[in-house]
């Protein structure tokens, strides 16, 4: 358990963690993404207004030191290039006239584009245009004007690529950054969760204790009683008091046993022995229970099956699944246990008809003192121990053990067994 609450722990705090840095690293991209193409759309909306500032002086001369008109740089006249001429070699258009028809196609000798595509590119467009936008690696503005239209393409693939490569790099980093706050996450765990292993190691000892010291005066008590019944025969309060110290008995010795299981000392005593003789011993005492209730009792048991454990847990387990299945079975229902090899695991099924579990008991049938109906479970003297005792010896083989129930008309139990 207290294992259990250390794993949340630190599943929950790195979860947290690295939810917070998806959050940040997430929002960083986005921002940068939209920034880098907020510069590249004015970069594009600069050239352009160079251009045509540089198409209507075109006729005018100019000496390549003087001012330039509207502010377009010397060397952008004298050369026919902007300075920044890497950028502005990655700035395509497509002009149109009046009548929709192509007039100028400029790929500025791109050698990884070609004048079909960026036209494929243009039709996509023309289809549903808008002012700007993104398309196939491309960020675009679509100008409409008297004389017909225009469209300036510009690859943004540098901008992506460094995108790409920024969230990878910080991907990484935050990833190597996780595995060192693991390390202080683990030794948090452990230090929050040592009052609460103190706390339940001191609970286990106080019922081994109690238990230990209830035994001695019940038995005293119980043995007295059975005397004095010999005096008294059919004396009603004698007869309560043998009632109650029996079932007071089943308690103590239910509460020793998940003492001794929670101890670990049970682990000491494992063993290879013959798993399918086992169980089938444990089985063949309630053949005659069924008998008496006339209840179909069923067992199919595969010969040969061995298991490194402690044989009495074991046999203790199938008494306590077929005491449950057989409690609660309906009239002259049907109880079934089978033991099967399944790949590399053994399966012990245990099987009766009758009202079975509901759904939102089954995930709490495990627990101590868990009871589904408190006023049946105090008629067939039960405390809500069995299970938390079988849950036990199946953690201690490390097996597996759950429950299948339609909660109508039959009850299933599954253990996997190593």
């Amino acid at each position: 358990m207290i294992k259990k609450l250390q794993h949340r722990f630190i599943l929950l705090t790195m979860s947290c963690i690295g939810f917070i840095f998806l959050l940040i690293l997430l929002i960083l991209n986005i921002s940068m993404t939209a920034a880098s193409q907020k510069r590249d759309f004015d970069l594009l909306s600069e050239y352009i207004r160079n251009k045509n500032a540089l198409t209507r002086h075109a006729k005018e001369p100019y000496a390549v030191d003087s001012p330039a008109p509207d502010g377009i740089p010397p060397a952008f006249i004298a050369g026919g290039r902007p300075n920044d001429w890497f950028n502005h070699m990655r700035i395509f258009s497509i002009l149109y006239d009046s009548a929709g028809e192509v007039k100028e196609v400029s790929t500025n000798n791109n050698p990884n584009l070609s004048e079909e595509s960026l036209l494929a590119l243009a039709e996509k467009i023309l289809e549903d245009p808008k002012g700007r936008g993104k398309i196939s690696g491309y960020l675009y503005l679509y100008l409409p004007d008297k004389e017909g239209a225009s469209i300036y393409f510009l690859d943004y693939g540098p901008e992506r690529d460094m995108s790409m490569q920024l969230w990878k790099m910080c991907l990484w980093v935050g990833l190597a950054g996780m595995l060192i706050i693991l390390i202080p996450v683990i030794f948090l765990s452990r230090w929050i969760a040592k009052p609460v292993q103190l706390a339940f190691d001191r609970q286990k000892q106080f019922i081994a204790d109690a238990s230990h010291e209830l035994k001695t005066p019940l038995t005293i008590i119980t043995t007295n009683a059975e005397v004095l019944e010999n005096t008294l025969p059919d004396n009603r309060w004698l007869n309560y008091i043998l009632e109650q110290s029996s079932r007071m008995k089943i308690l103590i010795n239910s509460l020793l046993d998940l003492a001794r299981l929670d101890s670990g000392n049970e682990r000491t005593a494992f063993q290879s022995f013959d798993l399918s003789k086992a169980v089938r011993n444990a089985s063949l005492s309630f053949e005659s229970l069924a008998y008496e209730y006339e209840k179909k009792y069923c067992q199919y048991i595969t010969d040969g099956l061995t298991l490194y454990g402690n044989e009495e847990n074991i046999k203790q387990l199938v008494t306590i699944l077929l005491d449950n299945a057989f409690k609660y079975s309906d009239t002259k229902g049907c109880v079934t246990i089978s033991l099967t090899q399944t790949a590399e695991k053994k399966q012990l099924f245990v099987h009766n008809t009758g009202k079975g579990i509901d759904k939102k008991d089954q995930k709490h049938i495990f627990e101590r003192f868990y009871r589904i109906d408190s006023s049946r479970s105090r008629q067939s003297g039960g405390y809500g121990l069995g299970l938390s005792i079988a849950d036990s010896i199946v953690k201690n083989h490390k097996g597996q053990i759950s429950v299948k129930s339609d909660g109508k008309s039959y009850t299933d139990f599954y253990i996997l067994l190593p």
